[in-house]
C-alpha cells in the first residue's frame, strides 16, 4: 500500500512539474501583431472609459481632410501587454527554448514623435522611442534585452522619414489604408534604412491610427540576442513593430 502511495505521489509531482515548465516556458502568451483594426477598437475603449471631454486634443478643433501636422498622442490609453492600449514600439522575435518554442515580444510606451501631411502627400515623419523603459511579456528577459540593446548608452531608438509620398486614399472617417515607408531606422546608435509597411485611417473624432511593422537583421544594428541557460537559440531576424495614436 505504501508503494502504491509513494508512486501514486510521484505521478502528482511529475504532473505539476509538467504543467508549471508549461506555464512558465511553453505558454506563448505573446501579444497578438499590430493591427490598425484592433487599435482603433482599443481607441474607442478607451475614449468610452476616459469620457470623450475629458481628452484633451489640444483644443483643436475637427476640421476635414488629413493635412496637418499630427503629434504622438499620449493622453488616450496607457500601454500594457494585456490591451495594447495606448501608443507603443517594439520587437518580436522567435525563440527556441529546451522545452520547446516561443515568441519574446519587448515594448515601450515611452513614444513621441509626429506626421507631417501636405496637400495629400506625407512629408515628414519623425517617431522616439524610450528604450530605458521596454519592458517584455516575460519580465525575466527585460535587462538582459536592455543590455542586448545598450540601452545606458543609446536609451532611445528613432524611425525618419523625409521624403513625399501621397496618403490622399486616406479619407476622414474611411478604411484604413495601406502604404510602404522608406526611412531611416537607429537602434543602439546604428542607423539602417528600412522600409515600413503601414496601415492608417483617421477617425471622424480628431484622432489618427498608425500601425506599422518592418524586418530587420539584428546583427545589421550590431546588437546581440541575449542568450539564458535555458535558451537554445534565438532567431536572427525579427520584426520591429509600432502603433501610434495620433491627434492634429
Amino acid at each position: 500500500m505504501k508503494k502504491k502511495y509513494l508512486v501514486g505521489g510521484g505521478l502528482v509531482v511529475v504532473i505539476v512539474a509538467a504543467v508549471a515548465v508549461w506555464f512558465l516556458f511553453l505558454k506563448d502568451d505573446a501579444p497578438d501583431v499590430v493591427s490598425v483594426g484592433a487599435a482603433d477598437d482599443q481607441l474607442s475603449e478607451d475614449l468610452a472609459a476616459a469620457g470623450v471631454d475629458d481628452v484633451a486634443v489640444d483644443d483643436v478643433p475637427v476640421v476635414d481632410g488629413i493635412d496637418g501636422t499630427w503629434i504622438v498622442d499620449d493622453a488616450v490609453g496607457s500601454f500594457d501587454f494585456e490591451t495594447a492600449s495606448g501608443s507603443f514600439a517594439g520587437f518580436r522575435v522567435a525563440e527556441e527554448l529546451t522545452v520547446g518554442s516561443v515568441t519574446a515580444v519587448g515594448r515601450s510606451g515611452g513614444v513621441t514623435g509626429s506626421v507631417t501631411i501636405a496637400d495629400g502627400a506625407l512629408t515628414g515623419a519623425d517617431v522616439t522611442v524610450d528604450m530605458t523603459t521596454i519592458s517584455s511579456n516575460d519580465s525575466r528577459r527585460e535587462n538582459a534585452i536592455r543590455r542586448a540593446i545598450n540601452a545606458t548608452d543609446f536609451p532611445t531608438a528613432t524611425f525618419t522619414f523625409g521624403g513625399g509620398i501621397d496618403v490622399s486614399a486616406i479619407e476622414v472617417g474611411g478604411a484604413a489604408q495601406s502604404f510602404e515607408i522608406d526611412g531611416e531606422l537607429t537602434v543602439a546608435g546604428v542607423t539602417n534604412s528600412v522600409t515600413f509597411a503601414i496601415d492608417a485611417l483617421v477617425r471622424d473624432d480628431g484622432f489618427a491610427v498608425i500601425v506599422g511593422s518592418t524586418d530587420i537583421v539584428w546583427e545589421d544594428f550590431g546588437v546581440t540576442p541575449p542568450s539564458a541557460p535555458i535558451v537554445v537559440s534565438v532567431a536572427d531576424e525579427g520584426t520591429v513593430e509600432f502603433q501610434l495614436i495620433a491627434a492634429r
